[in-house]
């Protein structure tokens, strides 16, 4: 009987074609995780970038749409301011004209007529102590409530702003049109403060004089100014609704870095009061785009707003108003969703694999143990106790593996068969070799020399006794002869 074969348990078809499986998988696994993973983390993440993009734009919107009421406010106003500077000049004007025809009809002399002018000029003081004033063509005041400029040649006379005042007056008078506004800083009568003021100026042909008035609109500022205050209040809590929705923190910084609009809930005092915050104020307003509605992105370090992690911002400008608009987000909670999602996919791509596992094991063992019962039924034949019954189960699947089966059944049991007949055979030819190898030998004796030689003697004594009997009983009576 041969040795029966042994393996090892890990060296089977069953666990290599496990552990092929199980190494694949785990391989595509992990492939497939690390893509998706990062996949999934890369999207999620440009994803909350540009929501809070989003988000900045339509608060930039907001912003615009502000500012825009704002000037709206202020054009309105001013137009009223204008409407009314023309409708109190046209009297004034009017005068001029009669004392012109009174100049022409020779009832008065032309500096009487021009006198009268002066005084009419001088003496229409209205509203909040608004007046008229006239120049020269060389810039001389020739009329003019407050006395101290009377008489005196203001060409060069500067606002607090360095606008050649009179000048830009007697521009507008030799303009086509004839007439027209000025807006400039001018201390009022009895002031020493120069405030915004608005001047309509007319040319008066007749005499060369350029006429105007103007009114203070420094009550239209104020009253910009509170519009723009409340806008900044609408803007403080809309802004802490973003914040508390979307994670944005929006704020706003004006051109020397204060911070003029927070979140309600946030006062975001570090920028205020430590040089980092006044350097990272700093920075974002250099950053700002030079071009309004650009949105320009940047990364801040950690401690930013009073938390220890880097800040994603996006910052765009708007020049007129002087404001640069910030919106900062946690890098954490740009990657919170990427690293949600990676996570899910880590997860699901582990089920997976557990599951691909346990189908591989059960696969491989349904496919690899025809092949051990195969393999049992080898080294039984080998051994020569082969029982073609132990192959029933492998024999009656309907794949190639029950092919194989039923044609090792047959070919074990032929073999079996042959094996057994021969065996017969070969029992019987030993015993007739063994008769032959008899006759063979004993025929091999007889026909020696030595043998022969022995038969000769043999046959010499059989003669030799056989006359010796035959002598004697001739000389006996009494043995009868032939004995």
């Amino acid at each position: 009987m041969a040795p029966h074969t042994t393996y090892s348990r890990w060296s089977s078809l069953s666990s290599r074609i496990a552990l092929l499986i199980a190494g694949l998988l785990v391989l595509s696994a992990l492939i497939t995780t690390a893509y998706s993973a990062s996949t999934a983390h890369s999207a999620a993440a440009a994803s909350s970038q540009d929501s809070m993009i989003t988000s900045h734009e339509s608060t930039g919107v907001l912003v615009q749409q502000a500012y825009t009421d704002q000037l709206r406010f202020r054009y309105q106003a001013l137009a009223e301011r204008k409407s009314r500077l023309k409708d109190i000049a046209t009297p004034l004007i009017a005068g001029l004209e009669k004392l012109h025809g009174e100049e022409l009809s020779g009832a008065l002399t032309t500096a009487q007529a021009k006198t009268a002018g002066i005084a009419l000029v001088q003496s229409v003081i209205y509203g909040n102590n608004d007046y008229f004033f006239a120049y020269d063509p060389a810039g001389t005041a020739i009329a003019h409530p407050d006395k101290k400029f009377r008489g005196k040649n203001l060409f060069d006379l500067q606002d607090a702003n360095g606008l050649y005042v009179v000048r830009e007056l007697l521009k507008i008078g030799k303009s086509t049109a004839g007439d027209g506004f000025l807006s400039y800083s001018w201390v009022r009568l009895n002031a020493n403060k120069a405030s915004p003021k608005l001047a309509y100026v007319v040319k008066f042909k007749p005499w060369d004089w350029v006429v105007g008035t103007g009114v203070y609109i420094d009550d239209i500022d104020a009253a910009a100014a509170a519009q723009l205050e409340q806008t900044k209040k609408a803007l403080s809590q809309s802004f802490a609704q973003t914040d508390a929705i979307g994670n944005t923190l929006l704020f706003v910084l004006d051109s020397a870095g204060k911070v003029i609009v927070a979140p309600a809930d946030h006062k975001l005092t570090a920028l205020q009061t430590t040089d980092w915050g006044r350097g990272v104020a700093a920075a974002l307003v250099a950053r700002a785009p030079k071009v309004d509605g650009t949105i320009a992105q940047a990364e801040l370090p950690a401690a930013f707003a009073g938390a220890s992690e880097k800040w994603n911002v996006a910052i765009s400008s708007f020049k007129s108003l002087g404001w640069t608009l910030v919106s900062a987000v946690p890098r954490a909670k740009i990657d919170a969703p990427g690293n949600a999602l990676a996570l899910q996919q880590a997860l699901l791509s582990l089920f997976v694999l557990v599951l691909g596992l346990l189908i591989g094991l059960l696969s491989s063992r349904h496919i690899v143990q025809p092949v051990e019962t195969m393999t049992h039924a080898a080294l039984a034949l080998e051994a020569n106790h082969f029982d073609p019954a132990h192959l029933d189960d492998a024999a009656a699947r309907k794949d190639e593996m029950g092919v194989l089966a039923r044609a090792f059944q047959r070919m074990g049991t032929e073999i079996v068969q042959r094996e057994t007949s021969l065996r017969e055979q070969v029992q019987k030819l030993s015993v007739m070799i063994d008769h032959n190898k008899a006759e063979e030998e004993a025929s091999a004796i007889t026909e020696s020399d030595y043998f022969k030689e022995l038969a000769q003697r043999a046959a010499a004594i059989r003669n030799n006794y056989s006359d010796e009997h035959s002598a004697g009983d001739a000389l006996d009576p009494a043995v009868p002869s032939g004995t």
